[in-house]
């Protein structure tokens, strides 16, 4: 008679692999719902909105010429504003800051900006320090939290910087007054709207760009959806810029970030993949590095005006 022990053994095989797909099965996680997957989106907003990790250079040494020599960033040693908070107000450091509060008042056209002379000092009681007032009004401008205190490389020191340093076309009076973001396939084209003297010799556009994929299961082009937070979209409407980052915390290929929603993690910038569908996860990735620098050099906080418009559709892929 033949030997059954190849068919015993085929037997035992089948019976192996039926055990180990039904563990597989077993210890496969959970689908998430669209309630976690939004609660998971949102930590990762948090995390870009949150502070910098890295320090956002002065405008002047981020566009400058290879073969042009540029002043060397200003800096302080040590902590500059309220006496109560342990700021070390040294006479130098003091006298940078209210040079910065200066340039930033004349150049945003904002009065409350002004300490109001450059001497050095700060009032031990802070209610009477036009120093400290206008540190305070520039943390509120720039939606960081007052206290009051300008730290070295902190959020504060490096957002003044940005707001003091010079525009890349050297013109104070030409800067970008719109910037208007299309959700329409397959470009989503970008473009410029300057004013100032020197705006018609200004690049305009348009720019490819991506917006955001949204989570998987929502529409995008719903706009009040887009604005959702968690939900992964680029938000419709249009929206002051609210501040600069040299790059994002969740990211670092992403450079050149000028915020326009930044309690959400919204913001233009550059993205080395920008394909001809929305894929980001909220932010609009710019294709051209030269273009997302432009665009941060060239605006000004609570001036320049992101607009979001267009049809959105829905991409090959979304976010899970």
């Amino acid at each position: 008679m033949p030997k059954k022990r190849p068919q015993l053994r085929r037997r035992r095989s089948a019976k192996s692999i039926g055990s180990r797909k039904a563990k597989r099965k077993k210890s496969r996680p959970a689908k998430l719902t669209l309630k976690e997957r939004l609660a998971r989106a949102k930590k990762l907003e948090a995390l870009d909105a949150g502070k910098p990790t890295s320090q956002v250079l002065p405008r002047a040494l981020t566009v400058a010429p290879d073969n042009v020599s540029t002043a060397p960033p200003p800096v302080i040693t040590g902590s500059v504003g309220r006496w109560e908070k342990g700021a070390r107000n040294l006479q130098a450091d003091v006298e940078t800051v209210q040079r910065l509060l200066e340039t930033a008042a004349q150049k945003l056209q904002a009065p409350d900006l002004d300490p109001k002379g450059v001497d050095g000092k700060i009032a031990r009681q802070s209610a009477k320090s036009n120093t400290v007032a206008a540190i305070e009004a520039f943390q509120k401008r720039s939606n960081i939290s007052i206290d009051g205190l300008i730290e070295p490389g902190g959020q504060t020191w490096q957002a003044l910087l940005q707001a003091a340093g010079p525009l890349r076309n050297d013109d104070p009076q030409t800067y970008i007054r719109e910037i208007s973001v299309s959700l329409d396939d397959p470009d989503h084209w970008l473009t410029l709207t300057w004013t100032g003297p020197n705006a018609d010799s200004q690049e305009t556009g348009p720019f490819r760009t991506s917006p955001g994929a949204g989570l998987r299961g929502l529409n995008c082009d719903n706009e009040a959806t887009s604005r959702r937070s968690g939900s992964k979209c680029t938000p419709k409407g249009t929206y002051p810029v609210q501040g600069f980052q040299r790059r994002l915390n969740s990211d670092s290929r992403a450079t050149y970030v000028t915020w326009f929603m930044q309690r959400r993690g919204i913001a233009l910038h550059y993205f080395p993949i920008v394909p001809d569908y929305a894929a980001s996860h909220g932010c609009v990735r710019i294709e051209s590095e030269d273009v997302a620098r432009l665009i941060q050099n060239n605006s000004l906080v609570d001036e320049t005006q992101v607009v979001v418009n267009g049809t959105w559709t829905k991409p090959p892929k979304q976010w899970s």
